[in-house]
């Protein structure tokens, strides 16, 4: 992807700066404010169901334990903030799938993968025919291996992580990933030009400040994720790619 190409405003869980995070009228709000991709975050319940929250634990929904050892049903007894429930995939793909693409990222549970995660979340985006718009991340290499081996043609994105920062390029171009999804502290132009060197785009995460938006920008990054998908598009000075 070339670095000139104007950056996509990416509604970090919706428009999470305004309304509660992951929730169907953060995306809804996203829309309006004209962002380019939603990226949202998957987990598996205990009867197989894909939910978006970010935390694989139930405390900051008002529950217990964590998201495996529950069923749908009680999840959505949950807060998701304001009132609103936690979301399925399908939901989600139905309600916007058609409108505005999708950055997924596939999490972990607490102790342990989520079994099956990878191949549902391919199956709901291949089903409604999304695949081309859809871009799959995640912080764990096994989780995009699994992806790749059960589809070549699926987009990947490697999220880098204060954690393990290291040996990115390898390990994008091990996985076929065409993106590096890096946190906002790992970032500076020397990485961004690397990683063009490398054929890979760059999506920075979660950037919320118009300065720092700006100086990405003329670093020529190519996709900033944002809880204000508003202020970036401002400073975009447009409606939208």
């Amino acid at each position: 992807m070339s670095s000139r190409r104007r950056p996509l405003v990416i509604a970090h869980r919706g428009a999470s700066g305004q309304l509660p995070e992951n929730t169907l009228p953060a995306y809804e709000l996203a829309i309006e404010m004209a962002s380019d991709c939603i990226e949202i975050d998957l987990h598996r319940t205990r009867d197989g169901h894909l939910v978006i929250t970010h935390d694989e634990e139930l405390a900051g929904l008002g529950g217990e334990g964590e998201i495996a050892d529950a069923s749908l049903e009680e999840i959505r007894q949950l807060d998701a903030g304001r009132g609103e429930r936690v979301p399925t995939l399908d939901e989600v793909l139905d309600r916007f799938g058609s409108r505005i693409p999708f950055n997924l990222e596939l999490k972990r549970g607490m102790h342990a993968a989520y079994p099956g995660l990878e191949a549902q979340a391919l199956a709901a985006v291949t089903s409604r025919g999304l695949m081309s718009e859809t871009l799959f991340s995640s912080f764990y290499d096994p989780v995009l291996k699994e992806l790749r081996a059960l589809s070549h043609g699926a987009r990947l994105a490697l999220l880098l992580s204060r954690r393990f920062p290291d040996g990115w390029p390898e390990r994008a171009r091990a996985l076929g990933a065409e993106a590096l999804n890096p946190a906002d502290v790992l970032v500076d132009e020397p990485l961004v030009q690397r990683a063009h060197d490398q054929g890979l785009a760059v999506y920075v995460f979660t950037v919320d400040q118009p300065e720092r938006m700006q100086q990405l920008i003329d670093w020529g990054v190519d996709g900033v994720f944002t809880n204000h998908p508003d202020r970036l598009r401002a400073l975009l000075g447009d409606a939208g790619s």
